[in-house]
């Protein structure tokens, strides 16, 4: 119900649309036109006297006026414009009448002229006083226009033209009723296009939509193998790109749910293995209570003792009344103690640790960085193997260096900065990790088979985090991973 709702309002919006759009383009055609008729109206009224008066013009001849000829000519206009005319002289004595109308009773509209008498009487009868206000015609059915007539400049005669009253309503009713029969038939073309584009554009949009409410409501059921396919570059295509997102996300978070309960199992279920397994041997008398064989439970028991509290600090880490003491100290010194304690680990493992520290003052917390760099040493410890290097760097940097420095997609604080690195030529981490390597629990496809729940990152980037830092992971020059940290510097904080 809702898919086609969706089709319908907008073919309605569509159609509604078009309706306005006529119904405000008619209003405006209607408005303007009737100022615009009124104005043609009159330009065609000044033409018709500008013919009269130039036929006048044209046939006067001087010192006897006008003749049948003339009025023959006048008679054509007339009839052409349906009109009456009468020519009067400079003295105000009718001339002549001429008849244009096609009317019954007094008019014969046969388009033909008629000469004054000499005492001045007309076609339609009328005293010889008469003047051009004087119509020879029934004026209350005409409106009358007088146009002077001049030739060389000198005042001839008067021609009074008569045109019935009721032409131009005619007119307008005309002019209105085509005009209102187009708006009609423009309104009906316009609403069955609307209709029509309203159909295939909701079509278009709904149906990417359609197919998102379909993928969404499998996911919604477990489904988490379902994608859409992007169309175009438009709104709804990124919405169906941030669909896929969320979708490949929640996969990961899944698989990642997995393999956490996996992982976890796999690290209580050895140490309580053991546990288990040496106490039974002890109480069955298989083995002496010698310390040695107590010695591997209390072992045990510290690694449990160890991964309770790893999760612990990450809890007080991650909650917001974490507590970190900050001081001055040099990073090169902390880092060069942390390396003192991890010699023997690489020693053992056959692996070469490499320094470069150079003074760089931070203000932080010691106990805490001390954990950071043990944490990354341990971690290039366990994935470099025998014969390999471990580089160990600290230095000061600016903003513009920072920048310029290999995995620049770190942001660090703006400013001077104090940068730690540790570099491995190990297996490195895949591309694909890289944006999760530092999530609680999280543990790529090549350390599935290594001791560790993975929290050993997450660790890092809280407690760097507390201290106004940045780290972030990627690939070595040579090969391997490599973890940056970057800290500001004493003074900056200052």
């Amino acid at each position: 119900m809702r898919r086609r709702g969706l089709r319908f309002h907008l073919a309605l919006t569509h159609l509604v649309i078009a309706v306005l759009a006529i119904i405000v383009v008619g209003a405006i055609v209607v408005f303007t036109g009737s100022r615009r008729f009124d104005t043609y109206l009159q330009q065609v009224q000044a033409r018709r006297d500008a013919a009269v008066v130039s036929s006048l013009r044209s046939t006067y001849k001087s010192p006897g006026g006008w003749d049948a000829t003339a009025i023959f000519a006048l008679s054509q206009v007339a009839l052409m414009n349906g009109i009456d005319v009468a020519v009067y002289d400079p003295d105000g004595k009718l001339v002549f009448t001429v008849q244009g109308l096609q009317q019954g009773g007094g008019m014969t509209g046969n388009g033909q002229g008629t000469m004054g008498s000499g005492s001045g009487q007309g076609m339609m009868g009328g005293s010889s006083s008469a003047s051009p206000s004087a119509t020879p015609f029934n004026a209350r059915e005409y409106t009358v226009r007088q146009s002077p007539v001049l030739v060389g400049g000198q005042d001839v005669g008067t021609a009074v033209i008569f045109a019935p009253k009721d032409v131009r309503a005619i007119a307008e009713e005309v002019y209105q009723s085509a005009l209102t029969r187009d708006l009609i038939i423009a309104a009906v073309i316009a609403g069955v296009l609307a209709l029509i584009v309203s159909l295939l554009v909701s079509r278009r949009i709904t149906g990417p939509l359609e197919e998102l409410t379909d993928a969404a409501g499998d996911v919604s059921a477990g489904n988490l193998e379902v994608r859409v396919a992007p169309r175009g570059d438009d709104e709804v295509a990124a919405l169906a790109t941030a669909f896929n997102s969320m979708a490949d996300r929640l996969a990961r978070d899944e698989q990642w749910r997995r393999d956490m309960t996996s992982d976890l199992s796999h690290e209580l279920r050895t140490p309580l293995a053991t546990i288990q397994s040496r106490v039974e041997a002890l109480e069955d008398g298989v083995l002496p209570p010698t310390p040695e064989n107590l010695r591997v439970i209390g072992e045990e028991v510290e690694r449990l003792g160890r991964l309770l509290g790893q999760l612990r600090s990450l809890n007080e880490l991650e909650s917001e009344d974490l507590s970190v003491q900050h001081e001055p100290l040099d990073l090169a010194e902390m880092a060069a103690g942390a390396v003192d304690r991890h010699r023997p680990g690489f020693a053992a493992k056959g692996v070469e640790l490499d320094i470069d520290l150079r003074p760089a003052t931070v203000f932080g917390d010691p106990d805490r960085l001390l954990h950071v760099v043990g944490n990354l040493l341990d971690n290039a410890l366990k994935f470099t193997p025998a014969g390999g290097h471990v580089r160990v760097t600290v230095e000061r940097v600016d903003g513009a260096a920072k920048r310029a420095a290999a995995g620049s997609a770190l942001a660090g604080p703006a400013g001077a900065s104090a940068r730690l690195t540790v570099a491995d030529d190990g297996p490195g981490v895949d591309p694909v990790d890289l944006p999760f390597v530092f999530d609680r629990f999280y543990r790529s496809q090549s350390a599935r088979g290594t001791s560790g729940a993975g929290l050993g990152l997450a660790i890092c980037r809280a407690l760097v985090e507390a201290q106004g830092g940045t780290i972030a992971a990627d690939e070595a020059p040579g090969g391997g991973a490599r973890f940056t940290v970057l800290l500001p510097t004493a003074g900056r904080v200052a």
